[in-house]
């Protein structure tokens, strides 16, 4: 599938099951797909995320293959990761970058096979990654729509995946596995707050009806976009065209973001696209915070003593809190936890630095 092709709105492998389940017909559109936006009710989604178990339609996601001898070189060279240093059966979180150093893009690599790696992401830039695959004995295939992926997240997640006969997932954060589960092959890939399931597209139904059975003893329930959102921010996670904008989307200096401001730490010693003005880059003067507020926190400016201070990015209502929870870039000399700002005219009280530089 073609970035041009991708632009229009189309149903995930998984929209057959989505859509049964989907009562309050509320959907959304998440990297030319559609999805729910929310299932029967944010909160009651929300405390299957945080108090039981949770599947969510994760296959709106761009999706690209790398194989060939130079696959490894190839990655390295365009990303800030050494996928030479990855095993098979692991996976790392990585960006890429422009020639001036911004962040273009940020997904996941997952190692294979000593010349096979895939590459998730929400940003679609597959056109610039196949463009530097020239000069490389690397093949960049575009797999987006032939895969399905399914979210298992919350306190019962584990034990639904037993229960699906699939207790040999991985245990490690980062690491990936493929086990035998007839009738469909699956990939399960661990990451900080559950377990991801990758399959084909064919066999996608197959998959979600076996977990959804599996965890009607566990209650499980389907977590729509929207209760997906809301966790995000919990987590404090900054999500690509909401908290910062790739590169070569962004209108304007302040929507460049360096590697560090996103929470990756380059290694400039290493030749990789971008490295020259990494070399020379100072850091940014913003930092991404996250905010708790009582009131219904909105996007927009953010103000300490009357002065502009930065501005919220992402909000959301958070049930378990009964507060408002947001992510926003502030000025580095007012990110201070504790500290109180305005924003839209509500207090809203700093929680923390999402990524804290060290002492």
């Amino acid at each position: 599938m073609s970035d041009v092709a991708s632009r229009a709105q189309l149903p995930t492998p998984l929209h057959a099951r989505t859509a049964e389940l989907c009562t309050t017909n509320a959907w959304t559109a998440q990297c030319g797909f559609t999805v729910p936006a929310t299932y029967t009710s944010p909160a009651e989604e929300h405390a299957a995320l945080t108090s039981r178990v949770a599947l969510s339609d994760l296959s709106a996601r761009q999706y690209w293959l790398i194989d060939g001898k130079d696959a490894a070189a190839f990655l390295g060279a365009a990303t800030l990761t050494d996928a030479n240093r990855l095993e098979p059966g692991q996976t790392a979180r990585t960006v890429w970058c422009d020639d001036r150093g911004f962040v273009r893009g940020e997904g996941l690599i997952a190692r294979f096979a000593e010349t096979a790696f895939e590459l998730s992401t929400a940003v679609r830039d597959f056109a610039w990654l196949a463009d530097g695959a020239h000069g490389f004995d690397a093949k960049v295939t575009n797999a987006t729509g032939t895969r399905a992926m399914i979210g298992v997240r919350g306190p019962r997640a584990d034990a639904l995946l037993e229960a699906a006969g699939l207790s040999g997932g991985p245990a490690v954060t980062g690491s990936v596995v493929r086990p035998s589960w007839r009738p469909a092959q699956v990939t399960l890939i661990r990451d900080g707050d559950g377990m991801e399931l990758w399959t084909h597209a064919d066999d996608a139904t197959v998959v979600w009806d076996r977990l959804w059975r599996s965890g009607a003893a566990f209650g499980v329930a389907a977590a729509g976009a929207d209760a997906m959102e809301t966790a995000r921010i919990e987590s404090a996670v900054p999500r690509a065209g909401r908290d910062w904008h790739p590169a070569h989307l962004a209108l304007d200096a302040a929507d460049l973001r360096l590697p560090a401001d996103l929470g990756f730490a380059p290694d400039l010693t290493r030749r990789f696209n971008g490295v020259d003005a990494l070399r020379r880059a100072k850091a940014g003067r913003e930092m991404l915070v996250q905010m708790i507020g009582d009131g219904r926190l909105a996007p927009g400016p953010v103000l300490l003593r009357n002065a502009n201070v930065g501005r919220l990015t992402s909000c959301a209502w958070s049930h378990a809190r009964a507060a408002s929870v947001a992510l926003g870039w502030i000025d580095a000399e007012a990110a201070q936890p504790g500290a109180v700002v305005q924003a839209g005219g509500l207090p809203a009280e700093i929680a923390r630095v999402v990524f804290a530089k060290e002492a």
